[in-house]
């Protein structure tokens, strides 16, 4: 009988331990995307994506203010103002108006996809990734049948960056996220957003709203 209450006494132990760790985990992120929410940020990245196939390597620079983004590479550009999104291709000297979707915006902006799965997964902090430096987070969508199998996310200890977002697909493919030069609190008027076509002199304007 005494082995018994034992044996249930460390079971009690490890979940509470376990929902402790999970809690602190959940509480690492949500100061990241409070961080987003509520200062403007800009950092530089990496994004490599590999699928059966292949592996494609993008960099550029991404802006965010609450809602608000610009996204920048050398082939495409892109602003968002919280309602309306302009792509511009600079090789077409054209220039895309939608209206994206939340599912859109999380392609485009990766706190989006962040803040639209938390309250979906299970979040606790890597059994198998370690670093000395950075929070290694793992978000485990609860509904199976999702394209999207894991999100881990990489947090500085120190500071509370984001230094890297790595997405598994269901078909085996993941992309990997890499910050450089992560930047809080820039200054950066609200006007910066949105396309201005006074400096794209003869850009085709596509308005797909």
């Amino acid at each position: 009988m005494f082995r018994k209450i034992l044996f249930f006494i460390s079971i009690l132990t490890i979940q509470f331990a376990t929902a402790q760790n999970n809690t602190q985990a959940e509480q690492v992120l949500s100061n990241l995307l409070t961080t987003a929410k509520t200062t403007a940020i800009k950092t530089g990245f990496k994004l490599i994506a590999t699928d059966k196939n292949s592996t494609q390597t993008t960099s550029g620079t991404f802006t965010l203010k609450a809602n608000k983004f610009i996204l920048e590479m050398d082939a495409m550009k892109v602003w968002f103002d919280g309602k309306t999104q302009w792509s511009y291709i600079q090789q077409n000297n054209e220039v895309s108006i939608t209206e994206p979707s939340e599912k859109e915006l999380a392609d485009t902006n990766p706190m989006a996809i962040l803040s639209g799965f938390k309250s979906k997964c299970l979040i606790r902090f890597s059994g198998k990734i370690k670093s000395d430096q950075n929070h290694c987070i793992e978000m485990i969508p609860n509904v199976k049948n999702n394209d999207i199998v894991k999100i881990e996310v990489q947090v500085n200890k120190t500071n509370g960056n984001l230094f890297s977002i790595k997405i598994t697909t269901k078909n085996g493919g993941n992309s990997i996220l890499l910050t450089t030069n992560f930047q809080k609190g820039i200054s950066i008027a609200d006007n910066n957003f949105a396309f201005n076509t006074t400096k794209y002199k003869g850009v085709a304007i596509n308005d797909l709203r």
